[in-house]
């Protein structure tokens, strides 16, 4: 079975092997791919008597398929890292490890995902394997999402000043529900899925410490620059930051099985809900279904995990949301 590790486990030779892989498939043009189909996944993906908007909910966000699309977006990915090299595997990054000093978390350094971007050179990366400067890394301008000239931008914490902390994560880990009506990104709809991508805010619940968007989406807009627009996988940091969450599912999916003592799909909808969300409907643009990706044993991965990152904590409490 595959390991995927903490970024804090990986050997030097770990890391330049996963740097050289992702390099390779930017040379080949096959990186790309992956920027395309996460952008081309934004359509609406809406009931009748809802606004056709992607910013409503679309094939791979707002709604339940966001976790299962991004697993399946994650297998691809390391199949094709395999390709080049059989003992390669996506590490994640646990950003409540950063909370306190960011800045300074391994993630960045200049052996792996290089630092932060430059103010007066329109914010793009100067250190590291893909920085502008070493011409390997290539990214396109978008002028319209304030991403002027080409090259890999970050700016860290321009648009929020801090990463999730372990509090935050627990939140989400106490939601007993993996998803409920409509199924969108409101910040009143409660369950696991909204709670983690972030959408669940202090507009809806009280009991959330920090102002703005929360956990996945908290983490895009403090590193910034590429990691902003729908074409967020320009920045390879982008599969170690959902390496993570996909962990945090893996994770919470482990504690249903044990507080409920056997498994079930822990998951909603089952049927009925938009197309794209069911339990048995396709992701797009593959032929997996949201079923076949539910278990990781299956899938023959599984991670690397911190000795007390099982304890139980107490349920959350329901508090009414705030209009």
């Amino acid at each position: 079975m595959k390991l995927r590790k903490n970024i804090r486990s990986l050997s030097s030779v770990e890391k330049q092997k996963f740097v050289a892989a992702c390099l390779q498939l930017k040379a080949s043009g096959q990186y790309d791919r992956y920027v395309h189909q996460h952008h081309h996944v934004m359509v609406p993906t809406v009931l009748p008597h809802e606004p056709n908007d992607p910013n409503y909910r679309n094939g791979a966000h707002r709604g339940p398929s966001f976790l299962p699309w991004h697993r399946a977006f994650l297998l691809q990915f390391e199949a094709d890292l395999q390709a080049i090299d059989s003992s390669i595997t996506i590490p994640y990054w646990d950003w409540t490890q950063d909370f306190a000093d960011p800045l300074n978390s391994p993630v960045w350094k200049d052996d792996f995902m290089g630092g932060n971007g430059v103010e007066s050179d329109e914010w793009r990366v100067a250190s590291g394997p893909f920085a502008y400067k070493n011409g390997e890394w290539p990214v396109p301008s978008y002028p319209d999402d304030g991403l002027p000239g080409p090259g890999l931008k970050r700016q860290f914490s321009l648009v929020v000043n801090s990463l999730p902390t372990p509090e935050d994560l627990q939140m989400a880990m106490r939601e007993s529900l993996y998803d409920t009506p409509p199924y969108d990104s409101s910040h009143c709809v409660r369950g696991f899925r909204n709670r983690l991508e972030g959408w669940i805010t202090q507009r809806g619940d009280p009991q959330v410490t920090t102002s703005s968007s929360q956990l996945h989406n908290r983490v895009h807009l403090w590193v910034g620059g590429n990691m902003l627009p729908m074409t967020s996988p320009d920045d390879p940091v982008f599969f170690l930051h959902h390496c993570f969450v996909d962990k945090v599912w893996a994770d919470w999916q482990a504690r249903m099985v044990r507080d409920n003592g056997q498994w079930a799909p822990h998951y909603a909808p089952l049927q009925n809900g938009p197309e794209g969300h069911n339990y048995h409907d396709v992701l797009k643009p593959w032929t997996l279904k949201i079923s076949e990706v539910m278990d990781i044993d299956a899938l023959d991965y599984e991670y690397e995990q911190a000795a007390d990152s099982l304890v139980v904590p107490q349920r959350v409490n329901q508090l009414p949301c705030l209009a």
